[in-house]
């Protein structure tokens, strides 16, 4: 059962077109979004996207916003315009994974011991019927990622990555598997090999939903100082996307002190340069997987260095005051340092014989504009197969 709750007594305000203009396709979509941070900068064809899923009958690609982090501008843009907003546990989930990729890809070498026992890369080939155009790229991601669990140590990492909420839908599931194969690309290449054969804030999901985003924190130490640190910053966060469903079940009133400060310290402010609420818990690597977020202590460690203040969160009078939750300080950042909401993995693919160089870019893309007054904004997750 959603929850849904009311932050401010003004109304929502409809979502007004963006300089650039509305989307008019997925190549449109990907070309503002991959397009202009690729080095390449193009591409030959775009094979398959999750996107064909997304239009409802009767919808219209104007919908779509593109974003270079669908989670975080997303969030922002409801904030600082007065939309609804709209947030599912697989949101939260592709969010942190992003970062987690970021994080990966930077220190390989060093985690290599934790992933895998061989050196180098291992190349692995996944076979399928069909072709390129009637296969579902999706659906190979997510049986790729078991190629990879068993060629891992970790025989839990591909459950703990790929979500199973009641909200998560098939392309979630394949996000989160291409997320998974992007992380672990510096210790294994991919290869599919294809023959012909038979062929406001509403928090949607459920408690049990948003308690399992929470568990799955938990692993995210083994991974190291940072991921650690990473872990204990969501963590009061995400503990009070859990609290918001048992203060709905008790008729309590929702913590808006909290869910006010997602973008800004001090409450009630948009349009300066940074972010500097819980937010920022999302955005602590930058796009070279360094760390971005409070100081970490000299010395190895799992926590981060606690502030010694009561409540959940400190009174800020202004806004170079830090946001405190549950003792964790919050680093304010520019918007020029929000890193990008989606990955990018290459495949090589055999199709019947004839090969190609292809791509997958997954994750947080844009946002999509819902409701009768269009004054609703949700995240939006999807994914893409192109030939280079």
């Amino acid at each position: 059962m959603p929850v849904t709750f009311e932050l401010a007594q003004h109304p929502a305000e409809p979502v007004k077109a963006t300089e650039d203009g509305p989307i008019s396709s997925p190549e449109d979509l990907l070309a503002r979004t991959w397009g202009k941070n690729s080095e390449t900068h193009d591409y030959d064809e775009l094979l398959q996207t999750s996107l064909s899923a997304e239009i409802p009958v009767g919808g219209e690609w104007s919908q779509f916003r593109p974003q270079q982090n669908g989670f975080v501008h997303t969030i922002v843009d409801a904030y600082n315009h007065h939309h609804h907003l709209v947030l599912r546990p697989d949101d939260v989930w592709v969010a942190i994974l992003s970062q987690f990729n970021l994080f990966v890809n930077a220190h390989a070498a060093e985690l290599r011991s934790i992933f895998v026992q061989h050196n180098s890369q291992k190349h692995l080939i996944l076979r399928a019927d069909g072709d390129r155009r009637t296969v579902n790229f999706g659906d190979l991601a997510q049986q790729l990622t078991r190629n990879i669990e068993k060629k891992i140590l970790d025989k839990t990492l591909r459950d703990w990555i790929l979500p199973d909420f009641s909200t998560t839908r098939a392309n979630d599931t394949a996000i989160c598997a291409i997320l998974m194969m992007s992380a672990l690309k510096s210790y294994f290449t991919y290869e599919i090999r294809l023959r012909c054969g038979i062929p406001s804030i509403t928090l949607n999901g459920s408690k049990e939903d948003w308690s399992s985003v929470v568990l799955r924190l938990d692993k995210l130490a083994s991974f190291g100082q940072e991921p650690a640190a990473f872990a204990e910053l969501l963590r009061p966060v995400l503990l009070r996307f859990v609290q918001a469903f048992d203060k709905n079940e008790l008729g309590e009133v929702q913590d808006i002190d909290f869910w006010s400060k997602i973008c800004h310290v001090a409450t009630g402010g948009s349009g300066p340069p940074h972010l500097s609420g819980w937010l920022t818990a999302f955005c602590v690597w930058n796009q070279d997987g360094q760390w971005m977020g409070p100081k970490l202590p000299r010395q190895p460690a799992n926590t981060l260095k606690r502030v010694p203040r009561s409540g959940h969160a400190a009174v800020a009078a202004a806004a170079q005051i830090p946001l405190i939750l549950d003792g964790v300080e919050y680093k304010k950042i520019n918007f020029d340092n929000v890193p990008r909401g989606f990955c990018e993995v290459d495949i090589k693919l055999n199709d019947n014989g004839e090969i190609f160089a292809t791509k997958m870019v997954s994750g947080h893309v844009g946002s999509v504009i819902e409701g009768e007054k269009r004054d609703t904004l949700k995240p939006l997750l999807a994914w893409f197969m192109f030939t280079m």
